[in-house]
């Protein structure tokens, strides 16, 4: 016999991650958050890059990295994934070097 507070758990989350992953969230945002959005992934991708480099660029980068990422996560569960592929995309790019640093 199933509870109706399982059911319920359920629904509920199953709600917010369709909540967290909203086209619609897109589309209500302008352009300018949105450009700022695009501005920040590349800022974070650009940090990660320091991470190749060595003990203390990683050190360096690290704060403004951790900063960026929290914002991710407080802003949207979205845009934190977003963050983290941005991130393994410049990581992926400069270890095989199609991007240079």
């Amino acid at each position: 016999m199933e509870s109706t507070s399982t059911a319920d758990d359920r629904s509920d989350r199953r709600g917010s991650l369709a909540r967290m992953f909203d086209p619609e969230e897109l589309r209500r945002r302008n352009l300018v958050s949105l450009g700022m959005d695009v501005l920040i992934l590349a800022t974070t991708g650009l940090l990660a890059i320091l991470f190749t480099m060595g003990f203390w660029p990683a050190v360096i980068g690290a704060i403004p990295t951790a900063t960026l990422l929290y914002f991710g996560w407080a802003s949207s569960k979205a845009f934190f994934v977003a963050q983290a592929l941005a991130i393994g995309v410049a990581l992926l790019g400069t270890v095989t070097g199609v991007l240079p640093y």
